[in-house]
């Protein structure tokens, strides 16, 4: 790795930097009030990163700059979504300062886990290559299952015990999509998938292979689960109900953020060639999400549930 290649992934990497500072701030001082300041102050170094990136890429030809082994792209899309999921990090932190008065023991861990949790969001919407978009993804989700317990009542057990298993047969469903894509293409890197795409698709076969139709229907189940879409929606109610209020906004909002993020780039990316209108199939899904999710929200008692 260059140090080109860390100041691609600064903002990422002071991200994080911020959570430890979180911590071991919360270990050294008594006064928890700070934290919150902390952690919304703190912003302001991966925002300066983010711009000094934005930048840059105005004396780039193809507005991209690309680095760690071409597996991560920062262009104006990917720029856009950190700048979002910092605005939407800081929103959820000042919401959280009366909130976390429950659990005055562990507020530095509630904060820190919410970094650590950005940080895996702001690198999915700039990975271009498959392995390190899964990593991606369980940066994201391991965090917030933590946070989505950590009420530590019985509810609230429930939503990260829930959020935790069915969080990992999605990411085992989409793992095996992304396996049965790379035995047939050859690569990880989403740019190469489509050149495979371009150079051995079979028109007269679902795909042009039904292992890699198979894997892409996969892959739209494993997402579907992040953005909670139906029919993939069978945790939303039982896991927002028993998060803390704050982090069933951020789940809400966030990592449905960076979820869309990732999936415009991989389907647009990788399968841009294929002969399917991939605007219309997850514009089909987000009308089917909100209609269905609103009529069975009829029938629920707790507003949390029907967000």
């Amino acid at each position: 790795m260059t140090l080109h290649d860390v100041y691609l992934l600064s903002p990422e990497l002071s991200l994080a930097a911020l959570g430890v500072v979180v911590i071991l701030m919360d270990l050294a001082t008594g006064r928890k009030g700070l934290l919150a300041t902390l952690s919304v102050v703190g912003l302001a170094v991966p925002l300066a990163f983010s711009i000094a990136l934005w930048r840059d890429l105005g004396g780039e030809p193809d507005g991209q700059m690309v680095g760690i082994y071409n597996t991560l792209a920062v262009d104006y899309f990917s720029l856009f979504f950190k700048f979002l999921i910092m605005g939407i990090v800081a929103l959820v932190v000042l919401s959280s300062v009366d909130y976390v008065s429950r659990f005055r023991h562990f507020q530095g861990e509630y904060y820190a886990l919410m970094l650590f949790s950005a940080a895996g969001m702001m690198l999915l919407a700039a990975t271009t290559e498959l392995i390190s978009i899964y990593i991606a993804l369980e940066l994201t989700a391991l965090p917030l299952a933590a946070l989505a317990a950590f009420m530590r009542d019985s509810r609230s057990s429930e939503a990260g015990i829930k959020f935790l298993l069915l969080s990992a047969m999605s990411s085992a469903v989409l793992l095996y999509g992304m396996a049965l894509t790379f035995g047939f293409t050859g690569t990880t890197q989403l740019p190469e998938i489509l050149e495979q795409l371009r150079v051995s698709l079979d028109a007269s076969v679902p795909f042009g292979s039904y292992a890699l139709f198979l894997g892409v229907i996969m892959m739209v189940a494993g997402f579907g689960f992040k953005i909670a879409a139906v029919p993939f929606q069978m945790w939303v109610p039982d896991v927002y109900e028993g998060a803390p209020t704050p982090i069933t906004a951020y789940l809400s909002v966030g990592s449905k953020a960076a979820g869309f993020a990732v999936i415009l780039r991989v389907f647009y990316l990788a399968f841009g060639d294929l002969s399917l209108d991939w605007g219309a199939l997850f514009a089909a899904l987000s009308v089917l999400s909100m209609t269905v999710g609103n009529l069975v929200a009829i029938t629920q008692s707790n507003i949390k549930s029907t967000g």
